[in-house]
């Protein structure tokens, strides 16, 4: 993301679409904001993230904007000097959202205003929009490729890698429910793709239309895939031990790998958190089951840089899994997690001397309350999550490893 902020370049703080057909490339913010960037209502903006999309833009409503405070979670900065800002708020379709920023919640991007008064004549219109696909599609969705509704794409924008998903026509969507098996329908009402390219060529965007032709490549599964949260790895090439520790607020956290594949690298960590607790909850069991905090594994923020200027940023932080416990002679509960964090990219082979900097970790606190209900038969017991509150700590730290 462009590092300064000014009118044409400001941060927002993204929420979900309602009632998003999947095929939309739209935003909506403030109606002010929209005034202060000069955005008119149908403009088309970029937004980055972890990458960068196009959309229109349009106003949100009041209503739009009360419904964001009902997803809001507290955020609470265990950086002292942490300067708190409150972003102007951002509705995404989850195209949008998937294309710039796949993964995490209330996620912060970046929009830009584009300065081009003739930008949306210089996008020009597909006349051939060649999408991927996977060999073996035909065996489990026959005549799929007669059956897309690809009129619900336009009036789109695309560019090539980025994600599509088109709903089928009614009748073969149809036909999939009546083959569902146990309410599950034997493949995906949706078909979704990757723009592999388009025509005219040598062009960054391109917009779609009833004029516009399509076109079937198959491509292979890593490719497919495009910007998937978690890219399916291929070949292990080698592991590079870690070995650090850090002891970051109440949380110690321990690196231990970096997993180097031909397509990707992964690097393994494990923390644990210790959270004092109020002198009576140990000694009452009655208490700490009506309490019962949680928090959720780590997620972090990771990129590595090596010594032939190289930057590996376009990762997702995921959880291995883990749980927590009380420990009653410290009268504190534990929670113990592994994780790992995924990169899009993988080490040059060349590198002799790799940085690893953590940017940032975050955490989602929840409380538990365990509510008992009677269900016939059998009499069950069910829990709601409340009072969620996610804890942000932001440095960097970093630390060399000799190849």
């Amino acid at each position: 993301m462009p590092g300064d902020e000014s009118d044409d370049f400001i941060t927002f703080r993204s929420y979900p679409l309602e009632n998003d057909d999947h095929c939309k490339t739209l935003i909506k913010i403030e109606p002010d904001q929209m005034e202060k960037m000069g955005i008119a209502e149908g403009d088309i903006v970029r937004v980055t993230d972890k990458d960068s999309t196009i959309a229109f833009c349009f106003s949100l409503s009041q209503k739009e904007l009360e419904k964001t405070k009902l997803q809001d979670v507290p955020v609470d900065y265990l950086n002292p000097s942490h300067k708190k800002t409150d972003h102007p708020k951002m509705i995404l379709s989850s195209l949008v959202s998937r294309n710039a920023c796949p993964s995490r919640r209330m996620r912060l991007v970046q929009l830009e205003k584009l300065h081009s008064k003739n930008f949306k004549d210089s996008v020009p219109e597909a006349t051939v929009v060649t999408l991927g696909t996977l060999e073996f599609a035909e065996k489990t969705m026959p005549n799929y490729k007669e059956n897309i509704d690809f009129s619900l794409l336009f009036g789109r924008l695309i560019k090539e890698k980025e994600r599509v998903s088109v709903p089928f026509l009614p009748d073969y969507a149809r036909q999939i429910e009546k083959k569902a098996s146990r309410g599950r329908p034997p493949h995906p009402v949706n078909f979704a793709s990757l723009i592999i390219d388009a025509k005219p060529e040598e062009h960054e965007f391109w917009l779609v239309t009833k004029n516009t032709k399509f076109e079937f490549q198959n491509v292979p599964m890593d490719e497919f895939r495009g910007k998937a949260p978690k890219p399916e790895a291929l070949s292990l090439l080698k592991v590079i031990p870690i070995v650090k520790k850090l002891h970051l607020h109440d949380t110690n956290i321990m690196f231990a790998s970096v997993e180097v594949f031909e397509n990707t690298m992964k690097i393994n960590w494990y923390t644990q958190q210790r959270i004092k607790l109020p002198e009576d909850i140990i000694s009452n069991p009655s208490k700490f089951n009506d309490m019962n905090i949680r928090p959720d594994s780590p997620e972090l923020t990771i990129e590595i840089k090596d010594d032939l200027g190289n930057v590996h940023a376009d990762g997702h932080s995921g959880g291995g899994g883990g749980g927590s416990f009380p420990d009653p002679s410290a009268n504190e509960i534990v929670s113990d997690y592994s994780g790992e964090y995924r990169f899009f990219s993988t080490l040059d082979p060349a590198a002799k001397e790799i940085t690893i900097i953590i940017k940032e970790m975050a955490w989602v606190k929840r409380e538990l309350r365990q509510v008992h209900t009677t269900m016939k038969p059998p009499n069950m017991r069910s829990m709601h999550h409340s009072n969620d509150k996610l804890s942000i700590l932001e440095d960097p730290w970093e630390f060399k490893i000799t190849l």
